[in-house]
């Protein structure tokens, strides 16, 4: 009796579980309209005649999918977008959307895809006319459309949709704010490199990479000369080394302070500055600012600290005040040779929110730029003469000039059409790699130098030879476009047949067709197959019926019917090649 209860409850236990199970794989597939959802909507300030607010929305997309970002990297995939629709009299300004993430599928790490995941924060600005009164029935509406695809697999494109009521009954309950937290909402700008070490590695490595950033920024041409006025000053201080040291934080302190109260001033510029960059005139005159600064490292005008700064260095005030303000100066003459690089950090601030985010970044940088004249003051009154320019300097001053047009380009992809700079952009780097290698005159003498250099240049044309080289075409499958007819003669002539559910906007389909369907084993075996293909991209009649006929949940969706014209098999998501060469053996 023991023994039999024994069994009985081990059979039920096995049965519960597997219940489970099936209910999990159930949940794994979410319905397409299900995937994102708006979890809040609110306004802060309150709507006022004349005022300006901004609209914070909050979504969550559900665990282990991810929808396509704001701005993919390839124009076949779907875009996230929001849209905001309100009564006469409110101005709805350019969306801010969530920081993007750069991702890689498990099936294709060569590829990167762009996309937003897990909880998500957006943002409008609202301008109310100065006659603007919210009337009984008014409403803000917000929809947000998207294309969602876990690691296997793509849903249709959906959108979710949530109402907020602005009648004056309600106002004072939808006024409220949305905690930013150090990195989250953002404009549809891609994160640069070091956004990406914060997002994927956290504040210890992100704040360190910025430090090592700033340490870097003393190489830019127009930092160059600062260390002659640093020498001149801490040269003519009076007092032993503990009193230099101190001088010497101060004056770097000094720097930090003018870089962090920019970064606060962004932080705290409610958007502005993101909302700005989303302007084509704004981007144009950015890039056009690039071209003139890089115009300097050519040669073509120089950018030095001002006359008078450099014959006052040396009879500058003295005193732990005057060191401070000496630094304050420094900042102001650095910045515009660094800005460009800064503006990726500007974003970041401004897409935070936080000031002390703010703060705590750019006094970071400061600090990285800062360091290294903490070492040249202890050493001012031993240095009689900083060592020439010469041809290093020189060559370092045309990479440079070289980068910010690579940036002028980068602003300008917005602005040009399909995206033409990101594709001149590998072009134009491998160019510049030849000239700098083997074309410039610069830095050719030095012989150390010149390895240097020559190396460069060698791997520039690998570059370029292999992006130029024309690969010839593997045989891939080819596919009819999916026919009842079709099918219903394959199943007369008692022939196996594939049918193949995929989609313009599907990822893991793309990449089976650059590397399941090409595979020779694959195309060879498939060949005794009737091969279809459905493609539900089209959101039409005759694509919900073949959806429902065949109960497509997702693409790519993969049928093998066999001789007899039962379905052999119903795989969902991305196939590789030898999983696909024995399931297509296994037909008859």
């Amino acid at each position: 009796m023991n023994r039999r209860r024994f069994l009985v409850f081990h059979i039920a236990l096995a049965i519960v579980l597997c219940l489970g199970l099936a209910t999990v794989a159930i949940a794994q597939t979410p319905k397409p309209n299900e995937l994102v959802k708006i979890t809040a909507a609110k306004i802060s300030p309150a709507l006022s005649a004349g005022g300006a607010s901004t609209l914070n929305v909050d979504a969550q997309v559900v665990d282990g999918w991810h929808i396509n970002s704001a701005k993919p990297f390839s124009d076949d995939y779907i875009p996230t977008k929001m849209t905001v629709d309100g009564p006469v009299g409110l101005t709805i300004g350019a969306v801010k959307y969530p920081p993007q993430e750069t991702i890689t599928l498990e099936f294709a790490p060569s590829d990167k895809l762009s996309v937003y995941s897990g909880k998500l924060s957006f943002a409008a600005p609202l301008k109310a006319a100065r006659d603007f009164t919210a009337k009984p029935g008014d409403k803000i509406t917000i929809t947000i459309d998207y294309q969602g695809c876990n690691n296997t697999e793509c849903l249709r494109p959906a959108s979710v949709t949530k109402t907020i009521d602005i009648s004056p009954k309600q106002t004072a309950g939808v006024a409220g704010s949305v905690a930013a937290s150090a990195i989250a909402g953002g404009s549809g700008s891609d994160p640069g490199t070091i956004e990406r070490v914060f997002l994927n590695h956290g504040m210890f490595l992100g704040f360190l990479a910025v430090l090592l950033g700033g340490l870097a920024l003393n190489l830019t041409p127009c930092v160059y000369p600062l260390i002659g006025v640093t020498v001149a000053y801490f040269g003519n201080q009076g007092g032993g080394p503990r009193r230099i040291v101190v001088l010497a934080v101060l004056y770097v302190l000094g720097i930090a302070l003018m870089f962090s109260s920019v970064g606060v001033a962004v932080a705290m510029s409610g958007g502005l500055f993101g909302a700005a960059l989303q302007n084509p005139w704004v981007l144009s005159s950015i890039a056009a600012v690039l071209v003139l600064l890089a115009g300097s490292s050519f040669g073509l005008f120089t950018i030095q600290p001002p006359q008078w700064l450099m014959q006052r260095a040396g009879a500058a005030r003295p005193g732990y005040a005057g060191s401070m303000l000496m630094g304050l100066g420094m900042g102001v003459i650095a910045a515009p040779c660094i800005g460009p690089i800064v503006l990726g950090l500007l974003l970041m601030v401004e897409r935070s929110a936080s000031p002390f985010f703010g703060f705590a970044l750019f006094f970071t940088l400061a600090i990285g730029l800062g360091l290294p004249y903490i070492a040249l003051a202890m050493a001012a009154g031993s240095i009689r003469r900083l060592p020439r320019s010469g041809e290093w300097l020189a060559w370092i001053e045309q990479l440079f000039g070289f980068v910010l047009i690579g940036l002028a380009l980068y602003f300008l992809d917005p602005v040009s059409p399909n995206h033409l700079m990101t594709r001149i952009l590998p072009f134009y780097a491998a160019g510049v790699g030849i000239y700098l290698g083997f074309i410039t005159r610069a830095g050719r003498y030095w012989r150390p130098f010149l390895v240097i250099r020559s190396a460069l240049g060698v791997i520039a044309v690998a570059a370029l030879i292999w992006m130029l080289i024309a690969r010839p075409a593997r045989p891939a499958l080819h596919f009819e476009p999916y026919s009842s007819e079709v099918l219903a003669s394959a199943a007369e002539a008692r022939k196996p047949v594939l049918i193949d559910f995929s989609a313009d906007w599907c990822i893991p389909c793309r990449e089976m067709e650059r590397s399941t369907f090409i595979d020779p084993g694959v195309v060879h075996e498939a060949s005794r197959f009737v091969r279809l293909k459905a493609n539900l991209t089209a959101e039409d009649k005759v694509n919900d019926e073949l959806t429902h006929q065949f109960d497509i949940q997702g693409v790519p969706t993969t049928l093998l019917i066999d001789s007899n014209g039962k379905v052999s098999q119903r795989k969902v998501g991305y196939i590789g090649p030898q999983e696909f060469l024995a399931d297509l053996r296994r037909v008859d």
